[in-house]
């Protein structure tokens, strides 16, 4: 459907080199096989087409990555793969690792078409915000895996920016493991670096160095 022209051209190929690929497995001689009338027309015209195909897709999976620059961090075969699965986008579940660092899946509902969370490698669970929620069957976005890919990022990031400034809050009247422990990691770590500059950017603009040897 994205490629028509290209669908075309390929199934074209496709026809001629089964059909001359048959004439070979019942020739079974290679001077014969070579005498074969127009094969060799046949098999250059179709390398030609191939490579015009190859050139196609190539731009094709070039404007989904322009589209989703996360894309570039997949090779072409799992981009493909992606595209492919736009009847049921739980199927991309295995390559979002490779697009986003750190997130393991993400949590679909019970339609599998609303994403509700991201889940990390180390089944750290995130929940977002309801009216965050991403539709991916929504107009605009179902059959297209780099929109509703683009809308989970910004809701991934727009979520982090908000549980860390929660965990911020949190930092200052909690007990250290206690508030280590409430908290996804990435937030935890972000938070003790934001306290840990402030502290340190208070000591020495106060010189109080000394305190702390």
């Amino acid at each position: 459907r994205q490629l028509p022209h290209e669908s075309e051209s390929f199934a074209r190929v496709d026809a001629t080199f089964r059909m001359r690929m048959d004439q070979v497995d019942k020739t079974k001689n290679c001077i014969a096989i070579s005498e074969i009338e127009k094969i060799v027309e046949d098999m250059t015209e179709s390398n030609s087409t191939i490579e015009k195909v190859q050139k196609g897709l190539k731009d094709y999976l070039e404007t989904k990555r322009l589209y989703f620059p996360r894309f570039f961090f997949l090779n072409d075969a799992d981009l493909l793969s992606i595209l492919a699965e736009t009847k049921d986008p739980s199927l991309v579940q295995p390559h979002l690792a490779k697009a986003f660092e750190g997130v393991a899946k993400v949590r679909f509902d019970e339609t599998n078409s609303i994403i509700q969370a991201m889940i990390s490698a180390e089944n750290e669970l995130v929940e977002w915000e309801p009216a965050s929620y991403v539709d991916v069957n929504k107009p605009g976005n179902k059959g297209a895996v780099e929109r509703w890919l683009l809308e989970v990022e910004e809701v991934m990031m727009d979520t982090l920016r908000s549980v860390t400034k929660a965990s911020n809050v949190a930092y200052i009247t909690s007990d250290r493991p206690k508030w280590c422990c409430e908290w996804p990691g990435q937030v935890v770590i972000a938070t003790d670096c934001i306290f840990w500059t402030a502290e340190v950017t208070e000591a020495l603009k106060n010189h109080k160095i000394a305190e702390y040897e």
